[in-house]
């Protein structure tokens, strides 16, 4: 045998080598063809739990539109299980007014279209969710045979921009409707938005004033204002100021600005509040000539909010118009019912200067009908007019607020100007202002102390007037007597009959017990259905109140139906004297005793019946 050369054994080594690698390339292939085998079931299984624990919902409908698949986020979604909507038509879960857009969004898709699409669906309780669809078609052999997609619940994105766009509806509202002029300016000073106020008020046509910078609008003496307008709004988070600003026609006017810092379109906005006050500042710069006068009514306001009772107010008023103003002949008016009464005249005006006139006739009444002051230099002036003098020649007629009028009268003509009228309705605006004051802190006194329901003084205020009326009685030595009364079988009224009845009946029972009291005596609602009823200097005649009650208690049966049982009250009674030893609360206590004494003795009278 020829021995083998070093090539060929190199070669022969190579050779080997070569079909080693094959062969561990082809060991592997065969590995991976049968991994390969294995793969699309492991595939599979990832894929199918994937979708099962995503939390929004992937679906699957045939040509038909019935639902092949789903996957149990529908359960979170919409509160159906996968196994009670596979098998039905998908439309049966679509709110009915969206069926039109769902059909023909399915349409599409049946024609190879990929769409998106935002509708309503119903809860199995049936409650609306707004849903968010991301479909396409599904293919075999070319063929579209269905639609897969994704369902997002975007109820509360829905609810959330509705909401939004309610808030801008009504900021749009007040910014679009204010009486006072709204600018809106970026920080570098240049207006972004403005209402049909300012438009007027600048004289500007509609978005003129937008781009415009805030120097084009402010006079040259207080633009530093705006400088200092942001300056505050950044130290403060608001600003104020009297300015003067300009026209378009280059006019001056005077204005009042309130600011505050702004988000406009997510970013950092000067919000202004406009008020043109030019004739305030006319008015102030007028009175400014009447320093004296404008200081003294400051003082008479002062006054006047101390103020107990409206005839307190009415004097001072007339006192400082006649003092102040120099109105030597005035009287003040106020509406009751349909006429305007005389409440205060000046010291030399008798009373019966000023009669009650009717609200709808003179001068007077036609002054409280418009609201508008009147100064007129002769009586030919005055269409109708009716003085009560006849030596009265000219005068002034102003309202006080929607309360009355002021009249102010002069034996010459021409002896009043637009001055004494201003001053006099600065005077009146005051006056207004403490009546209504006072009108208020007695209804908010009175709900304090009443109650609610009944319109009797309540509990609360029962301590207050034990001390008015036990000092009443040291002074005068006089005695006090105490009735306890409480509506027998209440909360059976309740149970049977609800408790608007019973509503009822206390109020009815209250209405009662009023009706047969003194004016000085004081009923009060001690407790749930039990009154209390106060008898200042009273003893012998507590028997027969008590009769008399029971006798018109008994009348309830013709009101209060449909009850089927008469309505009867127990009263105990009790007394106090002012050299009792025993404490009013212990003489309470006695008459609450005996009013249960007495309603025991009613319940046996029942029992019997």
């Amino acid at each position: 045998m020829r021995k083998k050369t070093t090539d060929e054994g190199r070669q022969e080594k190579g050779m080997n080598n070569q079909l080693e690698q094959e062969l561990n390339w082809l060991r592997q292939r065969v590995t991976e063809l049968e991994q390969a085998k294995e793969a699309p079931q492991k595939n599979e299984k990832k894929y199918h739990d994937l979708v099962e624990s995503l939390p929004d919902v992937i679906y699957l409908v045939d040509e038909h539109g019935i639902v092949t698949y789903i996957n149990p986020a529908i359960e979170t979604t919409l509160g159906y299980t996968p196994a009670e909507v596979i098998g039905h038509h998908f439309t049966e879960f679509v709110y009915q007014e969206d069926l039109p857009l769902i059909k023909e969004g399915f349409q599409q898709i049946l024609s190879g279209h990929v769409i998106t699409n935002e509708y309503r669906c119903l809860t199995k309780l049936g409650e609306i969710r707004w849903m968010r669809t991301a479909s396409r078609p599904t293919f075999k052999r070319n063929r579209v045979v269905g639609a897969q997609g994704m369902l997002m619940n975007i109820t509360e994105q829905k609810l959330a921009a509705a909401s939004l766009r309610e808030s801008e509806r009504r900021y749009r509202s007040i910014f679009e409707s204010t009486t006072d002029a709204l600018l809106i300016f970026n920080l570098d000073g240049v207006i972004v938005a403005a209402n049909p106020t300012a438009y007027t008020m600048y004289g500007y046509q509609e978005n003129e004033l937008i781009g415009l910078h805030a120097k084009k609008i402010i006079h040259p003496d207080y633009f530093h204002g705006f400088s200092n307008f942001r300056r505050n709004v950044d130290e403060r988070g608001r600003f104020y100021i009297d300015s003067i600003n300009l026209r378009k026609d280059g006019s001056q006017f005077h204005i009042e600005m309130h600011g505050t810092s702004f988000t406009y379109h997510g970013k950092q906005h000067l919000l202004s509040v406009i008020r043109d006050v030019t004739e305030r500042v006319k008015a102030e710069n007028a009175l400014r000539d009447s320093k004296w006068k404008i200081e003294s009514l400051h003082k008479t306001a002062r006054l006047l909010e101390a103020c107990d009772s409206d005839e307190e107010v009415y004097r001072l008023t007339v006192k400082a118009a006649e003092e102040i103003l120099e109105l030597s002949m005035c009287t003040l008016d106020v509406v009751e019912g349909n006429k305007l009464v005389v409440k205060a005249t000046s010291s030399n005006l008798p009373p019966e200067a000023s009669k009650p006139i009717d609200l709808d006739i003179g001068l007077a009444g036609k002054t409280y009908r418009t609201g508008k002051t009147t100064v007129f230099g002769s009586m030919d002036e005055v269409l109708g007019a009716r003085p009560t003098r006849e030596d009265f020649k000219s005068g002034i007629s102003a309202p006080i607020g929607g309360i009355g009028v002021f009249q102010a009268a002069s034996k010459t003509q021409d002896a009043f100007t637009e001055e004494d009228a201003r001053l006099l309705e600065l005077l009146l605006g005051h006056t207004a202002e403490a009546v209504k004051r006072i009108h208020l802190q007695n209804k908010l006194k009175e709900q304090a102390i009443r109650d609610p329901l009944t319109g009797v003084y309540n509990r609360y205020y029962l301590n207050e007037l034990l001390a008015q009326e036990s000092a009443r009685s040291k002074r005068y030595d006089r005695p006090i007597a105490f009735l306890m009364i409480d509506i027998d079988r209440f909360k059976e009224i309740n149970d049977r009959f609800g408790h608007q009845m019973g509503d009822r009946v206390l109020r009815e029972t209250a209405k009662l017990l009023e009706e047969q009291v003194r004016d000085s005596d004081i009923v009060v609602r001690y407790g749930g259905d039990e009154f209390l009823i106060i008898l200042p200097e009273t003893i012998d005649e507590i028997d027969a109140l008590k009769e008399r009650i029971h006798k018109e208690v008994a009348r309830y049966g013709d009101i209060l139906k449909p009850l089927d049982f008469p309505i009867t009250l127990s009263i105990g009674s009790a007394y106090w004297n002012p050299d009792d030893s025993n404490a009013l609360e212990t003489i309470l206590a006695e008459a609450d005793r005996q009013m249960y004494k007495a309603k025991r003795l009613q319940e046996q009278e029942n029992q019997l019946r």
